[in-house]
């Protein structure tokens, strides 16, 4: 039994590291790649950044829709998205005020505007496939005009590096925080049921934020490195993710059939979290301190309502 709680902690340990290293060059390259094809670190995080970080989310929920869980396969990406900005923004903005590019708000207006519309196809408590289909969709358009608007795939100039390059050791050292996520979740769940943790409290803290752990340590890596616009992007980039390809492909493998609580409560409050976000960047393109006392705020009410 010893044996087994050592090589635990051990796989806990090497998760966070994988976690802590993998962030740190990964947000590296994505400030290189912005650089090497001309295009804003908004941007790159808002793509590159969230697709990467966003894999246990895709992964989790498909498997849990394969699997005929529906509740896990929504809740994960719902309640990722309201992590990833009432918890994971909210401490990263109490760190340090996050100013960004004004192109922020309008995409985080988009975040709203999918949020809402996957909210209507919850109505009749059931996702079916044709709907998933329309989520996954949206995303590809959304994709498209991003390519169209903002890409500029130029010759790579002198002193501007290899881009290219770049992209690999951005995904890959997105891989290292997502298995490094994976380590760390599963360990953590060991840890809590061996020390008597209940499982309400397991599902609510470490299987909610869990999935979100690569957003969380991205972003706060990129907030430390004072790189804002890498630390919003992604977090708004992987809602964007959350709602159209996550619950997407979990609707194309399996109608999801929605529980009342996540149409009723967790998804209205979902998109307010959102409303206060692209409120405080419209006003001023920034996330400051008092606008995460009030998303931390949000968070900790979520927590409450869920263990009441």
């Amino acid at each position: 039994m010893a044996a087994e709680y050592i090589v635990t902690f051990g796989a806990f340990a090497l998760g966070l590291l994988m976690l802590v290293k993998g962030s740190d060059i990964f947000v590296e390259a994505a400030t290189r790649v912005a650089k090497g094809f001309g295009v804003s670190e908004f941007i790159i995080a808002l793509v590159l950044a969230s697709i990467a970080t966003t894999l246990p989310e895709v992964t989790t929920s498909a498997i849990a829709a394969y699997q005929g869980l529906s509740d896990i396969a929504l809740g994960n990406a719902i309640g990722s998205a309201l992590a990833n900005i009432a918890l994971i923004l909210g401490l990263s903005a109490l760190i340090m005020p996050l100013d960004v590019d004004e192109i922020a708000w309008k995409n985080a207006l988009f975040m709203i505007g999918v949020t809402f519309y996957a909210w209507i196809l919850m109505r009749d408590l059931v996702i079916s496939r044709i709907e998933g289909l329309t989520l996954i969709l949206i995303y590809l358009g959304f994709l498209y005009y991003l390519y169209k608007k903002h890409v500029t795939l130029e010759e790579v100039k002198e002193g501007r590096g290899n881009p290219k390059r770049d992209v690999v050791i951005l995904f890959a050292s997105g891989l290292v925080v997502v298995f490094g996520a994976r380590l760390v979740v599963e360990s953590a769940v060991k840890i809590a049921t061996a020390l008597g943790i209940p499982e309400v409290v397991i599902g609510l803290t470490l299987v909610s934020v869990g999935t979100s752990l690569p957003e969380m340590a991205n972003s706060l890596t990129a907030t430390l490195k004072k790189i804002p616009n890498i630390s919003v992007g992604n977090i708004v980039g992987a809602n964007i993710l959350d709602i159209l390809m996550v619950i997407g492909i979990a609707a194309l493998i399996r109608p999801i059939k929605v529980d009342y609580s996540i149409y009723s409560f967790t998804t209205p409050l979902t998109l307010f979290v959102m409303v206060v976000l692209t409120v405080s960047l419209k006003l001023n393109n920034r996330v400051g301190r008092k606008t995460s006392v009030v998303l931390l705020a949000l968070y900790a009410y979520f927590l409450y309502a869920n263990f009441t």
